[in-house]
């Protein structure tokens, strides 16, 4: 059996407020060494990615901006597959995001929405708790478009079907929230399942998140871990307690603390039992 960990960056592997992994580095690269495949999963940009993997120390294989693409591959797939990466068919290019938004949505939504190539660089700033290369990466989008809702509940689930109806999604992470097509980070977990079963291998999935948009790829794992939030409620799942770890503490150390918790074996038999 293959133990994958599937797990969002920012405020789970990352720390919330200066997104670093400087107390678990050493940890991490242990996992890895001991032949634990760890796949990040993010709603940030695939150059954000690739400078995440560059700063580990390890050529990961990893998700970008909410499932639009699954880079580094090769070591996952089977021998029938081609190429070094996936993109979504469900995926749309940010140019044909932002047409669809200008002609179908009603002005009296769009008020509510600040996107960031609206805003001013103090403005995007101060949202992405970034600045010079680090947010520029961030705001190098190719798949969606990041923006600030201001409305309340009634509103967003009225935006939200109109944008249903025109083949687009919004994902809520910890900051703000993401327009794009109909991909999320969960896509993935089928596919590395079956991917492994061709090679002859049984997986074991860990997911790992913090957020809203880490919901639905934490209930198609078969572990779930929480990472609280700071002055935030709990992520609430849909999946037995048996399969949930919930984290004593906030990222990165809670992060290392969950993980080691699913891997143990008292924990993979239980979910063997479970069934």
């Amino acid at each position: 059996m293959i133990n994958y960990i599937i797990t969002d960056l920012d405020g789970s592997l990352l720390n919330h407020s200066n997104f670093s992994f400087k107390q678990i580095h050493f940890d991490i690269l242990s996992l890895l060494d001991a032949g634990i495949q760890i796949i990040p999963a993010s709603s940030k940009t695939k150059l954000e990615m690739d400078i995440f993997c560059l700063e580990l120390g390890r050529q990961l294989p990893f998700i970008y901006e909410n499932g639009a693409g699954f880079q580094n591959i090769k070591s996952i797939v089977s021998g029938v597959f081609q190429g070094p990466s996936i993109i979504s068919k469900s995926s749309i290019d940010v140019s044909k995001i932002w047409a669809i938004w200008c002609e179908r949505i009603p002005e009296e939504l769009k008020r509510l929405c600040r996107f960031t190539h609206e805003m001013n660089m103090r403005q995007k700033i101060e949202l992405f708790g970034l600045s010079g290369q680090r947010l520029e990466n961030a705001l190098n989008r190719e798949y969606s478009l990041c923006f600030k809702f201001l409305g309340n509940r009634f509103q967003l689930q009225r935006l939200k079907y109109l944008l249903n109806k025109n083949h687009l999604i919004t994902h809520e992470g910890g900051r703000l929230m993401t327009l794009s097509g109909k991909h999320d980070k969960a896509d993935y977990c089928s596919f590395i399942r079956s991917e492994q079963s061709i090679k002859g291998f049984e997986t074991f999935l860990v997911g790992v998140g913090d957020s809203e948009n880490d919901i639905k790829m934490l209930e198609k794992c078969d572990i779930a871990c929480i990472i609280p939030r700071p002055h935030k409620n709990l992520l609430s799942l849909s999946i037995p307690r048996e399969r949930t770890i919930i984290s004593g503490t906030i990222a990165p150390l809670g992060w290392l603390e969950a993980v080691r918790k699913a891997l143990g074996s008292r924990h993979v038999e239980e979910i063997a039992r479970y069934g």
